[in-house]
């Protein structure tokens, strides 16, 4: 990998887990703030919903990036590990095909979906709505690279398993 390019990865993998670290932690702060509020002072925190809300499609979108990078996301592995070399990369193949192809979707239905918020806001606080959607396909084309990015070690990597992925070995190969 090029000096550039791993970079480039590590200012992405830095955005990725900020992101959706910090949306979480504002998450945390903000429900249990409206909790208190709401039963101890009888009185709850209107936005907290609105906000709560948007934070978490960009924790969702930033943190599924995430997930894709380090070989988190739930899938079947078990089973397709469990089957012979040729059976075993055939599936893999298929596999990889059809998560680029619901990837591309995904990233250009949620950019439509962004564009059609036009001069739409929250209810309470007023924050734009193509702001909160826009997150949805940054989040699909961190994704979409991400996958791409490990989509050798998908089809020809022996089995590993469940969880044993380490970020620095992907940094070597």
């Amino acid at each position: 990998m090029s000096k550039f390019f791993q970079k480039f990865d590590k200012s992405i993998a830095f955005v990725e887990d900020a992101i959706s670290t910090t949306a979480l932690a504002v998450i945390v702060v903000v429900v249990v703030a409206h909790v208190f509020f709401r039963y101890v002072l009888r009185s709850g925190i209107l936005w907290s919903d609105e906000l709560v809300t948007v934070l978490m499609v960009v924790m969702a979108m930033f943190g599924s990036a995430r997930a894709v990078r380090v070989k988190m996301h739930t899938d079947l592995q078990g089973l397709v590990d469990s089957l012979p070399k040729a059976p075993r990369t055939v599936i893999r193949i298929f596999v990889v095909l059809v998560t680029l192809i619901f990837l591309v979707v995904f990233l250009v239905a949620s950019f439509d979906y962004a564009i059609t918020a036009g001069k739409l806001t929250t209810i309470l606080l007023k924050i734009p709505l193509k702001l909160c959607y826009g997150t949805m396909p940054v989040g699909a084309a961190l994704m979409l690279y991400e996958f791409i990015k490990l989509i050798r070690h998908r089809i020809f990597d022996k089995p590993v398993p469940y969880g044993a992925f380490d970020e620095t070995e992907q940094e070597r190969g």
